[in-house]
């Protein structure tokens, strides 16, 4: 996965730079740059929110679990222009689960569970006008992960509230945006999210 990301990093990064043609999003839109996004389809949601490394129990075939909440990829970016083409900044992202944990399909309790993300950014911008864009996105960094069990029924399964750090990112290579200093804006790739819409500001 990691090999992947970074030839897609590369192949993109050589047509950002040897395309000449593009102009200056941050000459006409401002150096900062804040996003709202709201990402669908995020990793957590293909395991329900419990991956391999956090799930309730290892080997208890009688137990299971049925998610009632999700909050999706609530994420909020902010961005400095170095360059006409290149923008770096850090992704804040959170996501959010609660279940219903089963015994023998029996109630005995409810797991949640929550992810935090910090992740360094890189936009490449490789088409550019006064009102639309299109442009790469790069965000590698960590994420914060907590779970609380909250059992009713000790002796099948006991409460526990544990937290660990986990590696995360976000490679989404195609990136579209429309308006003026206020844009809206669709991104398509994978990692944290595989789609995501939202709203940003320039100045």
């Amino acid at each position: 996965m990691k090999k992947i990301a970074l030839l897609i990093f590369l192949s993109i990064s050589q047509f950002v730079f040897g395309n000449t043609g593009n102009q200056n999003p941050q000459y006409e839109l401002g150096k900062n740059e804040i996003s709202v996004i709201y990402g669908f389809l995020s990793v957590l949601d293909f395991t329900d929110g419990i991956d391999h490394h956090i799930h309730i129990q290892d080997c208890e075939s009688a137990l299971s679990s049925s998610m009632k909440r999700k909050t999706g990829a609530i994420n909020v970016e902010y961005s400095y222009g170095l360059t006409p083409k290149i923008r770096m900044g850090l992704m804040a992202s959170y996501m959010g689960y609660r279940h219903d944990v089963q015994y023998e399909h029996k109630y005995i309790g409810d797991f949640k569970s929550n992810n935090w993300g910090f992740l360094p950014m890189v936009q490449l911008y490789w088409f550019s006008h006064e009102q639309v864009a299109m442009y790469s996105k790069f965000a590698i960094g960590a994420a914060f992960n907590t779970r609380d069990m909250n059992s009713i029924d000790e002796n099948t399964l006991a409460s526990f509230d544990d937290a660990n750090v986990q590696f995360e990112m976000q490679i989404s290579p195609i990136c579209f945006e429309l308006g003026d200093r206020f844009r809206c804006f669709a991104e398509l790739g994978f990692g944290n999210y595989l789609f995501s819409a939202g709203l940003k500001y320039y100045w």
